[in-house]
């Protein structure tokens, strides 16, 4: 569900800046907890108010991201607390000691990691100011402190600025890690749909061997990468008796003859030959071999011979004659149009005569059967 100003919600939210937030509220809210015990014990009250305020406010801040799903007003929220938290600090520290400065480092990071780009420059520039305001003001001390004193609570800032700001640094590494990883797998999801679609465009469904785009397309690129000595046969079959089993047995058991035919067709080529199918009880092949080799009638032969089986459709034994054209370029033509049209006709040549049979586009007569 997409809200209006933006937010994705549910199902879509900013996860990164959600989990960041929380993340980070966690970390403030253990500092407060171990900063307050500390100030409270050395009665510096104002302070306590200051960062328990702070913590509580941040508290109620992820209650409202986990209920309202809006990273932008809540990571808003979360910067300006910490940030008006630490000004305040500084106020009544400054004339004590300068540790408390060192918080407003966080500020930039803590809004590049949650409100982006303006949100860096705008922050940055706030802090910014703060630092530049706070180092030219004379301010009188709020607390007399002793020495000892100062010295605690100059390292406990220190320290606890450093680990906030490397647990963000690696908490915002790992969310980048990790939306990396869901890009890379969307990525693979849509390479996987692209390959999908470009099958269906290009595969029949039924046999799974390449369809008749995929046929004239291939036999286009081989037309045109053919070199002097070599050859192109094209094959055009059909099964004699598809429309006879579809008509008396059903389209289901013509599905299983044209899957059978076709896995028997395919085995009958060489590993790098082409065989398609056109569509309905037609296939083809593309065959490249030398001008003086026998390849193209050795391979009919041994379809003819397969052909001399019966099929199996559901416990019926079927026998099926196969007829089968032949053109090559460019002895018969060099066109892919030419190709096909005298490989049909060779066919349809074939198909005169009873059983499985064999034409070539340059006979008046089958080349065997």
């Amino acid at each position: 569900m997409i809200s209006h100003n933006g937010q994705t919600r549910y199902g879509g939210i900013h996860v990164r800046q959600y989990r960041l937030i929380l993340y980070i509220t966690f970390e403030l809210i253990i500092v407060c907890a171990m900063i307050v015990p500390l100030y409270a014990y050395k009665k510096l009250w104002y302070l306590v108010a200051i960062i328990g305020l702070g913590g509580i406010i941040i508290l109620l801040n992820s209650i409202l991201l986990i209920r309202s799903r809006n990273t932008s007003v809540c990571g808003h929220i979360l910067i300006l607390t910490t940030f008006l938290t630490i000004t305040s600090a500084n106020y009544l520290v400054w004339g004590v000691g300068t540790s408390y400065s060192l918080w407003f480092y966080v500020i930039p990071l803590f809004a590049a990691s949650l409100v982006g780009w303006g949100g860096l420059f705008f922050y940055s520039t706030i802090a910014l100011l703060m630092i530049i305001g706070f180092s030219t003001l004379s301010i009188p001390p709020f607390y007399h402190l002793a020495p000892h004193l100062l010295t605690i609570i100059g390292r406990t800032n220190h320290l606890f600025a450093y680990l906030i700001i490397v647990t963000t640094v690696v908490n915002l590494m790992h969310e980048n890690k990790r939306y990396e990883q869901i890009l890379h797998y969307k990525n693979h999801l849509l390479g996987v749909e692209k390959d999908k679609y470009q099958h269906l465009a290009y595969f029949d469904p039924l046999t799974n061997l390449p369809n008749r785009q995929y046929f004239k397309k291939h036999l286009q690129e081989v037309i045109d990468s053919l070199s002097t000595n070599d050859c192109v046969t094209v094959f055009f079959m059909d099964l004699d008796n598809l429309k006879y089993v579809n008509d008396y047995w059903g389209h289901d058991m013509g599905d299983h003859l044209l899957a059978q035919a076709a896995k028997r067709i395919h085995l009958c080529f060489r590993e790098n030959d082409f065989v398609a199918r056109l569509g309905g009880d037609e296939f083809t092949g593309i065959v490249l071999h030398s001008q003086d080799e026998m390849t193209p009638q050795e391979i009919a032969q041994r379809i003819i011979h397969a052909f001399e089986q019966p099929f199996t459709l559901k416990k019926v034994k079927y026998h099926s004659s196969i007829s089968i054209g032949l053109s090559t370029c460019p002895n018969d033509t060099q066109t892919v149009v030419d190709l096909m049209i005298k490989a049909d006709l060779a066919m349809y040549a074939a198909k005169e005569i009873k059983g499985s049979s064999c034409c070539k586009a340059s006979q008046s007569i089958p080349d065997f059967n």
